[in-house]
């Protein structure tokens, strides 16, 4: 097999398609045409990362040492970091700190803090002084802040500096901070953040004019403790391509770049449905086995133990159920429709509370606006299912000792009140939680299933009694 594709892009995407239909046919494929495989990782390091990713470890290792270290360093800064960890941890400790010291600082210390901790310290130990120095830094703060997120390979010039020098010395670090030099930061002389200053404005600025007179003063940013959310929500509401990091002191010490901000609101959102259901806050496929056993086990025991209440509540009414078993054949319908209906409530509140669309003081008129469309849509289904159910009854049931008219009657109140009380919680779960200090999405769809089926069941079981006794 052989690609001939003249396009180097098109030949990118048939290898990519390939790696994720059958990742064996493709790692021999490029095992045995190396010429392509380099040339792929020098011309689209992002097209490689994406082969790699869908390869086995093992594999992915062979490929990568193939390649020269500062080709395969952009690989593995395309690359998941728990994918780029998983690949580095079947090499030496030596070859993969040879390949780390070619990252980006950021990435690196990504990587390096997605490795086992014995793999981790051992690479560590591999590498040079200055980049061991610079990873160490990074890893102390955490993965969901602006210092687990930023860069320290920053355009930073004094303050005194005129715009003609800036621009000199910006292409003396051309090659030291390649794709970093989104702005230059102004700095005084204890290293203190003065202003900021896009490419733009310095470029058409005149040369003898201080650096000083052309910037903005006193620009946004953030600690290194700043939750991702905000930071992105920063960039977003600015138009920003960077945020500046500062200490304490307003030292500058970093920035935070756009697409950084990026992958933070795809792993949130990622985080809050995983949270949704139960599953760990910063699970992925990657995630050890054991300890997403622990993570997922005490809410899937609290679903049985959901399960076990249900079958109490249901079991009071036994008497009811042995009379009109037919019942038991419309008991799932009533909460079924309305635990749709009352998920859509919770995204659409846990979506709003996560771009900062419900303050504190809305957060009663979401739950009756939530409230007032599921009683609508309520009123809706519990009409079409009461005229369903009756038509089933006087169909195919005539026997079941209940009428066409009682069992719509049933099947309408029960829906009825259930898509109403499915509005309010779906809606009233998330705002609660934080009202408590909590995530708003803390396993919220566990809860409101929970109070569907056992309103749907109860509540079902209860007209029935109440409307055939």
């Amino acid at each position: 097999m052989r690609f001939r594709i003249p396009n180097p892009r098109e030949v990118s995407a048939a290898l990519r398609d390939l790696a994720r239909r059958d990742p064996d046919q493709a790692e021999e494929y490029l095992d045995t045409h190396t010429d392509e495989w380099e040339e792929l990782a020098t011309e689209g390091p992002a097209d490689a990362a994406d082969i790699l990713e869908a390869l086995d470890e093992e594999g992915a290792a062979d490929l990568l040492i193939e390649l020269e270290p500062i080709e395969a360093g952009d690989v593995l800064d395309e690359m998941k970091p728990e994918a780029a960890a998983d690949i580095l941890e079947e090499l030496s400790p030596m070859s993969a700190a040879s390949l780390v010291a070619e990252m980006e600082a950021d990435q690196a210390a990504d990587v390096i803090g997605a490795l086992e901790p014995e793999e981790r310290t051992a690479v560590l130990a591999a590498l040079d002084d200055e980049t061991a120095r610079q990873v160490t830094e990074l890893l102390v703060y955490a993965a969901d802040t602006a210092g687990g997120m930023m860069t320290t390979d920053v355009a930073a010039l004094p303050v005194g500096v005129t715009t003609g020098e800036a621009i000199n010395r910006l292409r003396q670090l051309h090659d030291d901070l390649g794709s970093n030099l989104l702005y230059v930061y102004v700095v005084d002389d204890q290293q203190k953040l003065r202003g900021v200053i896009s490419f733009r404005d310095l470029v058409f600025a005149r040369p003898g004019r201080g650096l000083d007179d052309v910037m903005v003063e006193d620009p946004a940013r953030v600690t290194p403790d700043t939750d991702r959310e905000d930071v992105a929500e920063l960039i977003q509401r600015y138009h920003l391509l960077a945020v500046p990091v500062v200490d304490d002191e307003d030292r500058l010490i970093g920035m935070v770049k756009f697409g950084e901000a990026i992958e933070a609101i795809q792993a949130e959102a990622g985080e809050d449905i995983a949270v949704m259901v139960g599953a760990g806050e910063e699970e992925t496929v990657f995630t050890p086995v054991g300890l997403s056993v622990r993570r997922r086990l005490p809410w899937i025991i609290f679903n049985l133990a959901v399960g076990f209440l249900i079958a109490v509540v249901v079991a009071q009414f036994s008497d009811t159920l042995e009379t009109y078993a037919v019942l038991a054949a419309f008991m799932p319908l009533v909460a079924l429709v309305a635990g749709n209906s009352g998920a859509q409530s919770l995204a659409v509140v846990i979506r709003s509370l996560a771009v900062g669309d419900i303050p504190p003081g809305r957060a009663g008129r979401a739950v009756r606006r939530e409230t007032a469309i599921a009683i609508i849509d309520g009123l809706i289904v519990a009409t079409i299912g009461a005229l369903v159910a009756a038509m089933f009854i006087a169909t195919f049931d005539s026997g079941s000792g209940v009428s066409p008219l009682e069992i719509g009657t049933i099947v309408f109140v029960a829906v009825g009140v259930n898509f109403l009380v499915a509005g309010f919680v779906g809606s009233g779960i998330p705002i609660l939680l934080r009202k408590l200090g909590q995530d708003p999405a803390l396993a919220s769809n566990i809860f409101l299933t929970m109070t569907t089926d056992l309103v749907g069941f109860g509540g079902f079981l209860l007209t029935a009694t109440l409307l055939l006794s």
